[in-house]
């Protein structure tokens, strides 16, 4: 009984001096000093938003359709990403297709990555383009400012040869390190 309650006693005294060990960094003593480590790790990040959809109407027969968006793109770096732009069409270029995904009017897409029209380029389907102005104060433009331009066009010739009915794309824009 005596070996039995020796172990015991024993198998508590480890116990209770190995939590006091790995409880704290200090000394026994009237004071006792630890420390305790905090890690993270912010990775780069992204987003797009602000995204409108482009529902441009009944074509009047003459002259060009076009339209474009200011969106909010967001870095939490230096402000500098890649734009890639894809759509839901059949082909690899950007284009609205009918219902029956038989006939398609091809459109040009362009980006910005300022606000408007001005200085603009156009996107080349399923390629990176280097941008540099992404919004790096918060994630939804709300302060500093939306900070990109997503434009579409249609030219009069592909309208004018295309023929009756409804057409429709999405448009698909990646987001991500340059």
């Amino acid at each position: 009984m005596k070996k039995l309650l020796a172990v015991a006693l024993l198998a508590m005294t480890a116990l209770t001096a190995g939590n006091a060990i790995a409880a704290t960094d200090g000394t026994l003593g009237a004071t006792s000093t630890g420390t305790s480590p905090v890690t993270l790790t912010i990775p780069e990040l992204f987003r797009i938003s602000s995204l409108a959809d482009f529902a441009l109407g009944a074509y009047a027969g003459t002259g060009t359709m076009t339209s474009n968006d200011d969106v909010c793109v967001y870095h939490n770096g230096d402000g500098t990403y890649q734009v890639t732009g894809t759509d839901d069409s059949t082909g690899a270029t950007f284009a609205v297709e009918n219902a029956g995904n038989t006939a398609v009017i091809t459109m040009e897409v362009k980006w910005n990555d300022i606000t408007g029209t001005a200085g603009n380029a156009a996107l080349i389907y399923n390629t990176a383009m280097p941008s540099t102005a992404a919004n790096t104060t918060i994630d939804d433009c709300s302060i500093g400012g939306l900070s990109g331009n997503l434009q579409v066009n249609f030219t009069q010739a592909d309208l004018q040869a295309a023929p009756v009915g409804a057409y429709d794309s999405t448009i698909t824009l990646l987001v991500e390190p340059s």
